[in-house]
């Protein structure tokens, strides 16, 4: 599929649509946590009022102390995922569309927060350093049919050549899975065995 010609690729209706359906995904992920929470302190609240030993007491503290902390652990990543969908935003707010010839995922490093990628902006062109791509919600996940053609929108090429980061965009040609792709800062090499 030809990639939109518009100024802005956010102004592509399935674009918009996948971003906002990600939006939606994560906020809706967000509230079950904060519900979740919420009824841990009501049942844990019921247990203590009907704890019998100071001992019991001391379990159900424990049991409140563990749950705050997987709470705020789970509010911390919450926050990288707005994050990242906020920088996916204005990345497509601020560049258009281009259609590359492939996204291929690279099996000499290793990411931590999310998937190596390699970019080949042009056919023929040699492939880009590794660099690091995430679906905000779904942080391991990789289109196979990126290998054969992807979107891509952003700056990461011209700011690695300046020595920074930079973001950028690839999409599964038509606009959907928005795939956040940073510099190659993120990623590190694989080691290989015996060396």
């Amino acid at each position: 599929m030809k990639a939109p010609l518009d100024k802005r690729a956010f102004d592509h209706p399935a674009t918009r649509t996948a971003w906002e359906e990600e939006r939606r995904r994560a906020k809706r992920r967000g509230w079950i946590w904060h519900s979740l929470y919420f009824l841990s302190w009501v049942v844990f609240g019921a247990l203590h009022a009907n704890a019998s030993s100071d001992l019991a007491r001391e379990r159900i503290a424990g049991g409140i102390a563990l749950v705050t902390l997987v709470y705020l652990s789970v509010l911390y990543l919450r926050r990288d995922v707005m994050g990242s969908l906020n920088r996916i935003r204005r990345v497509l707010e601020q560049h258009p569309w281009q259609a590359i010839p492939a996204a291929h995922r690279s099996s000499d490093a290793k990411d931590l927060n999310g998937v190596p990628v390699r970019l080949r902006y042009a056919e023929g062109e040699e492939p880009t350093a590794p660099m690091s791509a995430r679906k905000p919600t779904r942080r391991r996940h990789w289109p196979e049919s990126l290998e054969h053609g992807a979107w891509y929108a952003g700056e990461v090429r011209r700011e690695a050549e300046r020595g920074r980061r930079g973001f950028g965009v690839l999409a599964v040609p038509g606009g959907d899975e928005l795939l956040e792709v940073s510099g190659a800062a993120v990623v590190r090499r694989r080691e290989r065995p015996g060396g």
